[in-house]
């Protein structure tokens, strides 16, 4: 009995306590709780690739969805698993999150001088996701090479404070570094 008072509920990160003279605070902050949560989970595509070398194009999620359904349905369930299991052997499946095509897009325009859209870009992402450390590092090298070197330091050093090993978060490291060394020598 005393294990199964220590689990805690699924529920408990939702929690919310609701003060009755703070009804409409306590609603809002619900809202923006759902929508967070929500918003973090936002994929909108499937991507299929053998050995880190991608097989064919992207794949919209409710395509492959549909597919596995359609397969589970005319199919054993057994043998889906089997095919599914098989199948992850040799081939790598990702999905792809919303933020991730707009930081490309972003890239794209900033290859193509196009510096105010590809901020808006990546200022989009971070609103599908707040921590993604490829659009806070891409937002944070365009701030800088603009001239705006504070708010490239605050977006670098979020950055920076992501997943250790992802290639952004290191990257961001190494550029916080530096501005800090250069705002040292003035």
């Amino acid at each position: 009995m005393a294990d199964d008072e220590k689990k805690k509920s699924p529920f408990e990160g939702f929690r919310v306590e609701i003060d009755p003279a703070n009804i409409e605070d306590a609603v809002k902050k619900m809202q923006e709780r759902i929508r967070t949560t929500f918003q973090a989970g936002r994929y909108t595509k499937v991507r299929l690739s053998y050995k880190g070398k991608q097989i064919g194009p992207e794949l919209p999620l409710a395509v492959f969805l549909a597919g596995e359904g359609a397969a589970f349905f005319l199919a054993s369930p057994l043998l889906v698993i089997f095919a599914n299991l098989g199948a992850k052997a040799f081939l790598d499946v990702e999905f792809v999150h919303e933020a991730d095509e707009l930081v490309q897009e972003g890239l794209s325009l900033y290859l193509d001088g196009e510096i105010i859209e590809a901020e808006a870009k990546y200022r989009e992402a971070l609103k599908r996701r707040p921590d993604d450390p490829a659009a806070l590092y891409n937002l944070g090298t365009l701030l800088r090479v603009t001239g705006r070197k504070e708010e490239a330091l605050a977006s670098l050093r979020k950055a920076a404070m992501g997943t250790p090993g992802h290639p952004d978060v290191v990257r961001a490291s190494e550029a916080v570094e530096k501005l800090q060394a250069a705002k040292r020598d003035l």
